[in-house]
């Protein structure tokens, strides 16, 4: 039975795709999702797939509309597409209810594996649907139709090929949609040692890398007791003297607190959007460095 679902997947390869017990993924050479666009999707069928195959659907969407994508790995996968043509995209004249629907379903089920602090590593991960769509001949991240910007300029984008030139138009990191507001204060046991009586900005947590951002939005929990799977956040706060795990209710927390989490998580989701780690801002290896050096601000 498994060998003549095999070859039924085979013959159909170009066109549907097969999601069976012999590990292909579903969709098609070309898609990731063919009709996220015309159908609703499914919180249950999201969670088949990796946190990071997830952004590629979202982003799967919006290719359809148009949309331009500066990140590399978002230029390189649908650069690779003949329906992909990049220009003119203009979210509020273009996407339909249903595929803006879907938009909202993708970015629910982000939010939630980032709530349960998970990338899903056992769902349907995009470097297997690159590998299958590569070999069902979609050239799934291998050849460059030049789309990008609308600019047909058909270069490679495999810089291991020998026909490879680089983009006349060189890629940049997104700018920030904030202005980051430095606002250090921390010290040697806290990042943030007032985020539990007064309300953070956007424009101060700006000032902090994405990893650094996932440490305060812990810090605030940690003070309650929350204890820690993550073997990262487990040393980290273990360290502090305040900190004591256990006895951790949802209901300790006060209103400002659970603002200052949603606020953290905004700029968290805001950046994940941008594809941008926010390097070259405070990062919390240089805090934890100084904490143990006592190179601290708020001392």
């Amino acid at each position: 039975m498994l060998k003549r679902l095999t070859a039924a997947c085979a013959a159909l390869i170009l066109l549907l795709g097969c999601a069976a017990a012999d590990g292909l993924v579903p969709g098609n050479a070309f898609w990731i999702i063919p009709d996220s666009d015309t159908r609703l999707l499914t919180e249950a069928e999201l969670w088949q797939y990796t946190r990071e195959t997830l952004r590629y659907i979202r982003n799967e969407i919006l290719a359809r509309y148009g949309y331009a994508f500066e990140s590399l790995k978002f230029y390189n996968y649908f650069n690779s597409k003949p329906w992909y043509a990049a220009g003119g995209y203009q979210t509020l004249y273009k996407l339909s209810s249903t595929a803006w629907a879907n938009v909202d379903t993708v970015k629910a089920v982000e939010r939630e594996m980032d709530r349960q602090k998970t990338e899903n590593e056992g769902g349907i991960d995009i470097a297997r649907i690159i590998e299958y769509q590569n070999g069902m001949g979609g050239y799934g991240n291998m050849l460059n139709y030049g789309n990008s910007r609308g600019v047909g300029s058909g270069l490679t984008l495999a810089e291991n090929d020998p026909t490879y030139q680089p983009d006349p138009k060189p890629l940049r990191e997104p700018l920030p949609r904030r202005t980051p507001i430095p606002y250090y204060c921390y010290n040697t046991e806290y990042i943030i040692p007032d985020s539990d009586i007064r309300p953070l900005t956007e424009g101060e947590l700006w000032a902090y890398s994405r990893e650094t951002l996932r440490y305060i939005r812990n810090e605030i929990l940690a003070r309650h007791g929350y204890t820690f799977n993550k073997e990262k956040f487990a040393s980290y706060f273990g360290g502090k003297a305040w900190y004591q795990p256990g006895g951790y209710d949802d209901t300790l927390l006060s209103s400002l607190e659970w603002t200052n989490i949603d606020i953290v998580k905004q700029v968290e989701r805001e950046m994940d959007d941008l594809d941008i780690t926010n390097s070259g801002y405070l990062d919390i290896s240089a805090i934890i460095y100084n904490q143990a050096a006592g190179l601290c601000p708020g001392n």
